[in-house]
């Protein structure tokens, strides 16, 4: 079989991919793609999955970036395309490199009413950072060209001209769209024009990321800081290194994956009410994105000087209140920051975080989602996926391990997510997907994925949406229950039945357990449900906060 001019530029473009590190490819069915899909599938060095639905592709493609690994979707023309809008705008506002690769029709077939097709090049506006629309191959030797425009495509989606996101390159294909015959009943002509890359199958043309730049002298020097240590790309330890030099707790969310090593991780109870005099500090130096605590907030904002610091450059500043913003790496942001430590400081963060956590969890119940994610610390999962709305947030507060946390928390949506942590669990095996039944059933499509990727999945099921029994939509609302809450009356172990997935359901913490490190070893695709009563969780959180507010007035 030889390359035709439209096989020629799919093979061009799968092998550079993987050349730059882009080496899996999440693929749903279509004609117009058909050269891509052969390409990936191929391709020795690459791995493959199909994925029916293409919004579910595009999220699982997004869950394996995620996860630190390189990936791309690929898709047919027409709505096909469109469908994976939710996770380019997740992939934009969390900054996470993604390959979209959207076959078309040729420009003679565009504007004039051919089938399935739309206007789809730079159909992802200011979402996408870098949309390319390559022309169908007329024949002559285009290979230099396809191969240098993928990698500037890569280097695009790693942040080369800003910020790290989601990059598009549609390829217009003219049929036939599979290659050349030996036996000649192909009317194509072949792609006679070499189509190898660089010998040493290093990409065609390298690009280097620059790094942050200096972060300057603008933190002021105090005994009383406090560093929150957000979700990003900086160095962990040297992190906590710096703060400690700095004589500054580090306040750690559940996304750093700083949690257990000394970091303070119960900051949710902690700040369950203003701080005493002894715990008020002078400067805040939050790193990253700070998750969905509306109290990290309010900490921040009791502080003199309030510093977000971001690798990229985000404006991470909800209540526009920071006294100073720096585009700079976190750990250089704390290290230029002269050394004046106070013992009595750090000793009573870590003394109130002691008792808080000790009260805390002494008074967490089974039946709530304090207690599942207390028990998932105990399962031996490599990576934890947080849905949306209340699981990430249930996790924020209590998870005690520094376990790598994973949720798209970009745009907050909670579609997408079975298809998300399916990806994460194509690159990290022993993940667990945590959420609730509304998430779970709006993205069901994702188990209709091929199968290879085991995943653990526990669902809260509280009926609905049970986050918004904490809003105050929940006291003034009429219709609260049908118009937000909106149980969606299905059974879960149905759901499982119908993907002929393993289903359990969690008596008690130790069921919980043992199903989730079944389900791990089993290396099998398989739901672990825990009925939660709304009323009674919500009232476990309460308490908690009762708990935790008794434990600091004591002290004064």
């Amino acid at each position: 079989m030889r390359p035709n001019p439209s096989t020629a530029l799919a093979e061009v473009v799968v092998d550079e991919l993987v050349r730059n590190g882009v080496d899996f490819f999440v693929i749903s069915p279509g004609s117009r793609s058909a050269a891509l899909a052969i390409a990936a599938a191929h391709h020795p060095a690459a791995t493959s999955v199909m994925v029916i639905d293409e919004r579910s592709a595009a999220f699982w493609a997004l869950g394996r970036a995620k996860a630190g690994r390189g990936a791309a979707v690929i898709a047919t023309s027409g709505t096909a395309v469109a469908n994976w809008f939710p996770a380019v705008v997740e992939a934009d506002s969390s900054l996470t490199p993604l390959i979209l690769l959207s076959a078309d029709r040729p420009a003679e077939l565009r504007g004039v009413g051919a089938n399935q097709t739309i206007e789809q090049a730079g159909l992802f506006g200011d979402k996408a950072r870098l949309a390319l629309d390559v022309p169908a191959p007329d024949g002559e030797d285009r290979t230099a060209w396809w191969r240098d425009l993928v990698c500037r495509a890569v280097a695009a989606s790693r942040g080369l001209d800003g910020r790290p996101g989601p990059v598009q390159m549609n390829l217009a294909f003219r049929e036939p769209t599979v290659p050349v015959s030996d036996d000649g009943r192909s009317r194509a002509r072949p792609y006679e024009h070499p189509t190898d890359g660089r010998p040493d199958g290093s990409p065609w043309t390298p690009v280097e990321i620059p790094g942050p730049p200096d972060p300057g002298d603008g933190i002021p020097a105090s005994p009383r800081g406090v560093v929150i240590a957000g979700d990003g790309p900086y160095d962990r330890r040297g992190l906590l290194a710096e703060a400690r030099r700095l004589g500054w707790p580090v306040l750690a969310t559940a996304a750093s994956g700083l949690r257990g090593q000394g970091a303070i991780d119960s900051y949710h109870h902690l700040l369950s009410r203003p701080l005493p005099p002894a715990l008020r500090p002078e400067v805040v130096v939050a790193a990253g994105a700070t998750g969905p605590s509306d109290r990290l907030e309010d900490l921040i904002a009791t502080a003199t000087h309030r510093v977000r610091v971001d690798r990229w450059g985000r404006r991470i500043d909800p209540r526009r209140n920071a006294t100073l913003r720096l585009a700079a790496d976190p750990v250089a942001a704390l290290a230029s920051i002269p050394s004046s430590p106070d013992p009595a400081w750090v000793a009573a963060w870590e003394a109130a975080h002691i008792r808080v956590r000790a009260a805390v969890s002494a008074a967490v119940e089974w039946g709530t989602g304090a207690a599942v994610v207390r028990a998932l610390e105990r399962s031996g999962m490599s990576c934890l996926v947080a849905a949306s709305s209340l699981p990430v947030r249930e996790v924020d507060a209590h998870l005690t391990t520094g376990v790598p946390v994973l949720a798209n928390r970009g745009a907050s949506g909670i579609d997408g997510i079975v298809s998300t942590a399916l990806g994460v669990a194509s690159a990290r095996p022993g993940t667990v997907l945590l959420t609730g039944d509304l998430s779970l059933f709006h993205d069901s499509n994702g188990f209709l994925a091929e199968e290879g990727v085991g995943l653990v999945t526990v669902v809260m099921n509280n009926g609905g949406g049970g986050l918004f029994d904490q809003l105050p939509t929940a006291r003034h609302a009429p219709s609260y229950e049908r118009l937000f809450v909106a149980p969606p009356g299905r059974s879960v172990a149905a759901l499982a039945a119908l993907h002929g997935l393993d289903h359990h359901l969690a008596a008690s913490a130790d069921d919980l357990v043992a199903a989730v490190e079944e389900g791990i070893a089993s290396g099998r695709r398989v739901v672990v449900e825990v009925p939660i009563d709304r009323a009674v969780d919500l009232a476990a959180r309460r308490r908690l906060d009762e708990v935790a507010r008794s434990v600091l007035d004591a002290e004064g």
